[in-house]
């Protein structure tokens, strides 16, 4: 490896991040049941998933933990910027945070598929940890728009990032910000909890 800065590294460990999450995420663990949803559905879709969801969510986690953390933290001296502007330290901040918070969330749902949605844990308790679930997957989405707009904004000071790049991390911010209120306005497989769970 020539420079661990170097640009080309840094942009790798990003694309590795987006395929291994998509993996873990989107692959392995497939789609639980939103909160609000019977709980025999629940038990069932555990029952029948729980070893894999735990496998896809391990995997989703490595990304986050080896892959996007890293990114977060070097990007900004990837670009060789001439010096230590705020955004470069809030785009480190948030990654970071995104991590934290992103690995809380999880854990309510790592609980239910621990169990393969058994009785070990009562309706009550399964139906609580349902709803914690959303409500951390809703407050991932403040962090990763804190990245995104700090990214976009450490990518406007390096000449030759393209205009683009730099207007869709502004987007992807407010995208973000405007679905992490899913919670407010309905239930989770609505267009808002989409946002969050792109």
């Amino acid at each position: 490896m020539h420079r661990l800065n170097n640009g080309r590294w840094v942009g790798l460990l990003g694309i590795g991040w987006f395929v291994l999450f998509l993996l873990g995420a989107a692959v392995l663990q497939g789609e639980p049941p939103p909160a609000g949803a019977p709980v025999a559905e629940v038990r069932d879709f555990f029952h029948a998933h729980g070893t894999r969801y735990l496998a896809g969510d391990y995997v989703a986690g490595c990304a986050f933990m080896l892959l996007l953390l890293p990114f977060g933290a070097l990007l900004p001296r990837a670009l060789h910027l001439p010096d230590r502007p705020l955004c470069s330290y809030v785009t480190t901040g948030a990654v970071a945070a995104l991590v934290t918070v992103g690995g809380t969330a999880t854990s309510f749902l790592d609980a239910v598929a621990m169990a393969h949605g058994d009785t070990r844990l009562d309706d009550s308790t399964v139906t609580a940890l349902l709803y914690a679930n959303s409500a951390g997957i809703a407050l991932i989405g403040l962090p990763a728009a804190v990245f995104a707009a700090a990214a976009a904004a450490t990518l406007l000071r390096h000449a030759r990032a393209p205009l683009a790049t730099t207007a869709l991390g502004w987007l992807a911010a407010a995208l973000l910000t405007t679905g992490a209120v899913f919670p407010l306005a309905g239930p989770d497989h609505g267009p808002l909890w989409t946002v969050v769970g792109a």
